[in-house]
Order: structure tokens, then C-alpha cells, then sequence
């Protein structure tokens, strides 16, 4: 009698002992960190009064100086360390008002733009290709001329199957740091900079990789859409998982509670949501999303170990150069995102 009346939740929990503790921490971390960030901009609003108050030369100059050093070393941090979410092991209140970005099968990477040439950098911070794209000094172009300054960073995932750039997000534009804006405003600044950039969607001599912005949208709206046979990206290419993001979340580098991961198999058990037969399949292994996580940082304490081999560096490397073949590399997807 008593398994009748057993919940999803009751059932989590016996499975995973930590359930409680772990979906208490992520809660109260999401509480903090909201905190943090709101107290962060607070003081960044009394700095800028505070220096309004001051008209003498020297001392803006020394801030500017200053302000320019700390954005440079600030960027070079950032595109070494990308926004990782978690997994949704508490399920926000108001998270059908969330913004969901629909992340393709792939592999993450951070793309940095400056001196006329674009680079492809891993959340390791090894560079695995260099190439040319339209975005501001990422190419040879006439009367474009080389500036290590005005860099622009991004945070992508690539397509083997397509061999295309999907953009996640942006941390900087132009030498300008945007971390320190919302989501909903980032994901505004960099859809209306990708319309000013024509043929940045199509492969062509000054753009060797075509960019698109992820498929985004509100929470609500995307429900009926997992529930239908929608085709999200092109043929062969399958959802490989949704990142929510808080309208209000800071880009923040390493883990945030702010930004929620779900495998599309996931929703019915987290959010209560029906989803297509197609997205419904999910790995023989997979019990819930607490042992799935649990199984996961086992698997990332052995290849953290592997990491330590030489060998590792290189395998990764001569894996993402392969994309100039017909071949379709294997990819880890248990932890593709760990963003």
C-alpha cells in the first residue's frame, strides 16, 4: 500500500539519500548568489557616483588606466572560464518564466575574435583551431586593421555533424565586458549584432564556419514544442539538453544556480511536462536526475585523473580539427554541457 501512494519525489529520495540536502543547497545558493550579484551592482552604481564627484584630470586618468587593465586580465579569465550550469535538482517557482536556450548536440567552446583572426578556445583553456569570421577583427579585411584591445568573446557550441557555431551567450563585445548585464539583455545585444553582420549565418572565404544564435524562448512557450515533433535544428542534429536562464542572472564564471541543466528526457520527471516519444528515450542507465548526477562526478573525478596525461590535450585537439573531414567524431555527452 504504502508504494502506491509513493511520489516521484518519495521515490527520489529513497534512491538518493542527498536528495533533500542537495535540493535545499541549490535552492539557498540560488538565494545567495542573487544577493550577490544585486549587492555587486549597488556598488558598482555608488563607484561611478562616487568618481562623478571627482572632475580632476589625474584621477580619472588613473581610473582609466586601471579600469582597462582590470577588463583586459578580466577577459582573458573569462574566455578560460565559461558560465557552467547545474543541474535542476530544485525546480524554481516562477521557472515557466525563465528563458530556455536549446543546446544542440555538440561540443563547448569559447570563441575569441581579435587581431584579425579567430580562435577556438576549450573550458581548458587550450586553443584547438584557428580560423577567419566576419565578426569585429576576426578576419583580414581591407581597412580592418589588427587591435589585440578590441576583442569579442562568445560562448558556443559546435556542431560536428553540421559544422557549424551554435551561440549560447556573450561575455564580451568589442573590447566591452558584458557579463556584468542580465541574460535577457545579452541575449537582445548579441541576436541584434548578429542581424548587422551579413553572411555570418553562411560559410565563405572571409567566414570559415557559419554562426547562428541558439534557439531561445520563454519557459511556457517551449512546453507545447517538446510535446509536438518540432524540429529544433536540421535533420541529424538532436536536442541535446535545455538551459534555463534567470532573466536576471549575471554572467558569472564556473557553476551557478542561476542557470538550471535538463536532458530533454528529464522534463517529465523534474517539470511534470510531457515530451515526444523521441525525446521521451532515455540511457538504460538513467534511474533520476540525482543518481545520474551522482554517476557523473564519478565519471568526471576519472577523467580528471586522465587529464593529467599529455596525451589527453592532443587526443581533444586532433578531435576538433577533424571537423574538416567527413568524419563525425564521438562525443561525451553525459557531460557535453557540465555548464
Amino acid at each position: 500500500m504504502e508504494a502506491k501512494f509513493m511520489t516521484q519525489e518519495t521515490i527520489s529520495a529513497k534512491a538518493c539519500p542527498n536528495y533533500i540536502k542537495l535540493k535545499f543547497q541549490q535552492a539557498k545558493r540560488r538565494q545567495e548568489t542573487l544577493e550577490i550579484q544585486k549587492q555587486k551592482r549597488e556598488e558598482q552604481i555608488n563607484e561611478k557616483r562616487y568618481l562623478a564627484n571627482y572632475t580632476g584630470c589625474n584621477w580619472m586618468e588613473m581610473y582609466d588606466e586601471n579600469n582597462r587593465t582590470t577588463i583586459k586580465n578580466e577577459a582573458y579569465e573569462l574566455a578560460l572560464s565559461l558560465m557552467n550550469s547545474e543541474y535542476m535538482l530544485e525546480v524554481p517557482e516562477d521557472i515557466d518564466n525563465w528563458i530556455a536556450v536549446l543546446c544542440p548536440d555538440g561540443k563547448r567552446c569559447c570563441i575569441i575574435s581579435q587581431d584579425n583572426k579567430t580562435k577556438v578556445v576549450n573550458k581548458f583553456g587550450t586553443t584547438l583551431n584557428y580560423f577567419q569570421s566576419l565578426f569585429p577583427h576576426g578576419c583580414t579585411i581591407s581597412n580592418n586593421y589588427p587591435s589585440h584591445r578590441k576583442r569579442t568573446v562568445l560562448d558556443c557550441i559546435y556542431s560536428y555533424k553540421l559544422k557549424k557555431y551554435y551561440i549560447l551567450d556573450i561575455i564580451e563585445w568589442m573590447g566591452v565586458p558584458y557579463t556584468d548585464f542580465d541574460a535577457e539583455f545579452r541575449f537582445y545585444f548579441i541576436q541584434s549584432k548578429l542581424s548587422e553582420i551579413s553572411g555570418i549565418n553562411e560559410k565563405s572565404e572571409k567566414n570559415d564556419y557559419p554562426f547562428e544564435l541558439a534557439p531561445r524562448m520563454v519557459t511556457h512557450e517551449l512546453y507545447p514544442l517538446l510535446l509536438e515533433n518540432f524540429q529544433f535544428f536540421p535533420k541529424n542534429v538532436y536536442l541535446d539538453g535545455i538551459n534555463f536562464y534567470y532573466s536576471e542572472s549575471l554572467y558569472t564564471p564556473g557553476d551557478t544556480p542561476l542557470v538550471l541543466w535538463l536532458n530533454p528526457f528529464m522534463v517529465p520527471d523534474v517539470l511534470g511536462r510531457q515530451v515526444n516519444d523521441l525525446l521521451a528515450q532515455k540511457p538504460l542507465d538513467y534511474v533520476n536526475i540525482f543518481e545520474h548526477c551522482q554517476n557523473l562526478k564519478k565519471k568526471k573525478r576519472k577523467r580528471k585523473k586522465n587529464r593529467k596525461n599529455p596525451q589527453y590535450k592532443q587526443m581533444e585537439i586532433d578531435d576538433f580539427t577533424e571537423v574538416e573531414t567527413d568524419k563525425d567524431p564521438a562525443i561525451e555527452n553525459e557531460m557535453n554541457m557540465e555548464n
